[in-house]
């Protein structure tokens, strides 16, 4: 480990294998900007922290989460290529072997089994997937301290997710590859959803996005933001409340009548269904026989 650069701006110019290895764009002036905005800006939030890095690539980015003194990160990418690239570039850098391991296979099936971490990556993967929600729900119930997503937007104003072709962009053949860009509105709706608050990275006056390069962010095809996973939505007895009386209300109840459970009760107790439902689920993880499955 070489410590912190001397300038933040050239951070992939000191550590330009990764630039090297890189397999979405060899661009060091895109990945100098990308680290201001997505790490150092964010050093105070990743220093002592377990971070755990999703879709982590060729692992440029928990590297430069260790040299801003993350304690430890995990990364989850299901190219075994990239894995490799992530470790050898981790041995060339000198990092010690207990600070980092890289997991080969799909972010949905390792998430929950991850040790906990204190701070989740979420970087250029959110609009390859059309799964936003189910993602988003294991993201609440790994319970970070705080989420920092880099996303492909939608320009379309209302909450939507716009279907599109991985290579073709807009209006997919039928029987097309399919990834779902969510507009600004649907991903505040989304993160909102959970009772979570956040403040998105203003690009547009952050003199970062100036090379063509970083046209997207600059006229906001893309956007970053520092998501506060913790926010209390309710006092902690009356979340404790909200729980039982659902996990009570549920017995007897057939599986389509779940979710109107939650609704009906979050309602009640003035708490987001989304962040009710994780709560519930984590109470009856608790609860469950060891080896035992859902129903």
């Amino acid at each position: 480990m070489s410590g912190q650069p001397s300038e933040p701006s050239r951070f992939f110019d000191d550590f330009a294998r990764f630039v090297d290895t890189s397999e979405t764009g060899r661009v060091a002036e895109r990945l100098n900007a990308r680290y201001v905005a997505l790490i150092h800006t964010n050093r105070q939030l990743i220093a002592g922290a377990t971070v755990l890095d999703l879709a982590s690539h060729d692992g440029r980015f928990s590297f430069a989460a260790l040299e801003n003194g993350a304690a430890r990160v995990i990364g989850i990418e299901h190219d075994p290529t990239l894995v490799a690239k992530g470790r050898d570039n981790m041995e060339y850098y000198g990092v010690p072997a207990g600070q980092y391991h890289f997991i080969t296979g799909d972010v949905f099936d390792c998430l929950d089994d991850v040790e906990h971490c204190d701070v989740i990556f979420c970087f250029g993967i959110f609009y390859h997937i059309n799964n936003h929600l189910l993602l988003l729900s294991q993201i609440a119930t790994a319970a970070p301290r705080t989420l920092i997503i880099d996303t492909n937007i939608s320009r379309l104003e209302p909450p939507v997710i716009e279907l599109r072709n991985p290579l073709g962009g807009a209006n997919p053949r039928l029987g097309s590859q399919l990834e779902g860009y969510p507009s600004k509105a649907a991903l505040d709706a989304m993160l909102s959803t959970f009772g979570w608050t956040y403040d998105y990275f203003d690009w547009q006056h952050s003199g970062l996005a100036e090379h063509p390069e970083l046209q997207d962010y600059r006229n906001g095809g893309r956007v970053s933001a520092v998501v506060n996973c913790q926010t209390p939505s309710a006092p902690p007895h009356t979340l404790e409340k909200a729980v039982a009386a659902v996990i009570e209300r549920q017995r007897g109840v057939s599986r389509r009548k779940r979710w109107k459970t939650v609704v009906d009760v979050a309602t009640e107790f003035g708490i987001t269904p989304q962040a009710l439902d994780v709560l519930v689920r984590k109470a009856e993880q608790r609860t469950r026989p060891s080896g035992a499955t859902a129903g």
